[in-house]
């Protein structure tokens, strides 16, 4: 993943950790500035080991996907957490409910764990009146603790972007359609943000925050599931290029400069024979210019790694292929015959036509004249 150190691949899947994450590191040594060295340490020993937990949080998920055979792109650790990138989202909600639920379960098993560990040792843990990174005088087992309770406990919330928005669009799921269970599970989380800002002007800014967060990303859900169940209804021969042009990999960098300006299409397939061996872009182009000059051929700047669509792949699933590749084009094929090609603006335009119909018919104007008979 761009910007991001991979650090392994436990149980297949791979592991990242953003450079933003240093970031937080420098934070906290600042903030302990004057505290001693050994706080310092002591403080970055806990931080690991919370970052830890938000990994094994995120392996949950990952490995109770894989259960449901849902693989998982990657996981990447943030500053404000981890994110593990599953291929699909499970619309199952038995699968849904599981997958979501997997990760709290986890921090709750850490927490039941090191509460246990605790009682054994040195009596039953003390309730803090807060949770202080650091805080003078801190237990770092009881922190942490406290701290995959507090997880647990959050990422349950009934709101997207967390895990229990969607075990609650689970829930629902089993009495109704996933697209109507997701916008009542949205609005749901947007009464949540509300109340959260309204806890945040009453008592601390950092409610505020959380219910901006929790509204937007709610909003967020509403709105990608609207755009999947758009798709979802359309497969790749509803939008099928037929007529479509293609470059051979020793052909040179100018024949794909004179075939970008001798017309409107910005992404060409590379074919050598009758098989599709790369495609190209106006991107890739303009690169090759740059850096090569005009004497490069097609086959040192095409893309290889790009989607391969079948004329019933539907939109969502193409749309979603488009994304992992970082590819814009791709060659459609109906048994082994390659029958054209499709290009994400293409999908993008069906939704805007989509979206337009939409407007059109729920006007005001149009539900107005339509009633008006002589």
């Amino acid at each position: 993943m761009k910007w991001s150190l991979y650090v392994g691949k436990p149980w297949g899947i791979r592991v990242y950790i953003h450079w933003t994450f240093l970031l937080l590191l420098g934070w906290i040594i600042f903030a302990q500035l004057g505290s001693g060295t050994e706080r310092i340490i002591r403080v970055l020993i806990l931080t690991a080991l919370l970052f830890v937990s938000v990994l094994l949080h995120e392996f949950g998920h990952a490995l109770v996907a894989r259960r449901f055979k849902i693989l998982t792109r990657d996981i990447v650790l943030l500053p404000i957490g981890g994110m593990a990138r599953l291929r699909k989202m499970p619309e199952d909600p038995k699968a849904e409910f599981w997958v979501a639920l997997a990760g709290p379960l986890v921090n709750a098993a850490i927490a039941g764990l090191l509460f246990v560990a605790l009682l054994v040792t040195s009596g039953l843990p003390a309730i803090p009146e807060k949770f202080v990174l650091g805080a003078k005088g801190f237990k770092m087992t009881e922190n942490l603790m406290w701290a995959n309770a507090l997880l647990a406990a959050f990422n349950l919330v009934p709101a997207f972007p967390m895990d229990g928005g969607r075990v609650l669009r689970a829930f629902l799921g089993f009495r109704m359609s996933h697209e109507k269970a997701t916008a009542i599970a949205a609005q749901v989380g947007q009464a949540l943000g509300i109340g959260f800002v309204i806890l945040g002007f009453l008592y601390s800014l950092v409610f505020i925050f959380i219910g901006i967060f929790v509204y937007l990303g709610a909003s967020s859900e509403s709105s990608s599931e609207q755009i999947r169940s758009s798709l979802r209804a359309y497969t790749v021969s509803n939008i099928l290029i037929k007529h479509y042009s293609a470059l051979k990999p020793d052909d040179g960098i100018m024949t794909a400069v004179e075939l970008l300006l001798s017309g409107q299409e910005q992404e060409f397939l590379v074919m050598d024979g009758k098989k599709v061996v790369g495609v190209i872009t106006k991107k890739e182009i303009f690169a090759g210019l740059s850096e090569h000059g005009n004497h490069v051929t097609v086959k040192h700047i095409m893309l290889q790694n790009f989607p391969l669509l079948r004329m019933e792949t539907t939109l969502e699933d193409a749309l979603r292929m488009f994304n992992e590749k970082s590819c814009p084009i791709a060659p459609v094929f109906r048994g082994n015959a390659l029958v054209g090609v499709l290009d994400r603006d293409n999908i993008q335009e069906l939704l805007t036509l989509n979206q337009a119909m939409k407007q059109y018919l729920d006007s005001p104007i149009r539900a107005d004249s339509g009633t008006a008979h002589p």
